[in-house]
């Protein structure tokens, strides 16, 4: 499926409620086959692991973004990121991701694990989720948009990265606050700087 085409089947900023808390995968009755994504993942996740010669499979994404700030105080602000993703057997899902941001180049660290499409924990708010045989997702819900992170695999040898930021309904800008002081802040579509991945 094409990228185009599977962003249109499936909506971000759908997966989640009114509060931005991501919706429970078998109540959400939007999309035919997301009610069913459970069944779908068990049945593609052997796929990710056939061609890998141990029983987890590990990836390095290497992200950097610009969010342009225009509230309270208008100016860029960068942040780059680093995940490690370990799929294990069984549909367990573990991420260490190391952050760091702002113009004081605050930095932050965290492990989180938890089985695919079930809520990580922390502050994330995101789920990692099955799509089909090549792909997974990283969806993190927000009160004002979703931000995505689509990992495309052929399972062992090699693979690719993309960003989305999707706003909801009724939303004009980003809102979301500060990792440092819980400052409310506002911006507009965030720039993607880099955005690579490799398998380990």
């Amino acid at each position: 499926m094409a990228e185009g085409d599977m962003r249109s089947a499936v909506n971000p900023a759908s997966l989640s409620d009114a509060s931005g808390r991501l919706r429970p995968i078998l109540r959400y009755r939007d999309c035919g086959w997301f009610a069913c994504l459970l069944i779908v993942g068990a049945l593609f996740l052997p796929v990710l692991f056939s061609s890998a010669a141990h029983a987890e499979v590990r990836f390095r994404l290497s992200l950097a973004w610009v969010t342009p700030v225009i509230e309270p105080r208008p100016g860029d602000r960068l942040v780059q990121a680093s995940f490690i993703v370990t799929l294990a057997d069984k549909g367990k899902v573990t991420e260490t991701v190391s952050r760091t941001s702002g113009r004081r180049r605050q930095s932050s660290f965290q492990e989180r694990e938890a089985d695919l499409g079930d809520e990580l924990g922390g502050r994330s708010g995101a789920q990692w989720r099955v799509l089909n045989e090549s792909t997974l997702v990283r969806v993190a819900a927000r009160p004002s948009h979703t931000f995505a992170i689509w990992l495309r695999t052929d399972g062992s040898r090699s693979c690719t990265v993309s960003l989305e930021w999707r706003l909801k309904p009724g939303f004009t800008a980003f809102e979301g606050r500060s990792r440092r002081d819980r400052e409310p802040r506002i911006y507009t579509q965030p720039r993607v700087q880099e955005a690579t991945c490799e398998v380990l």
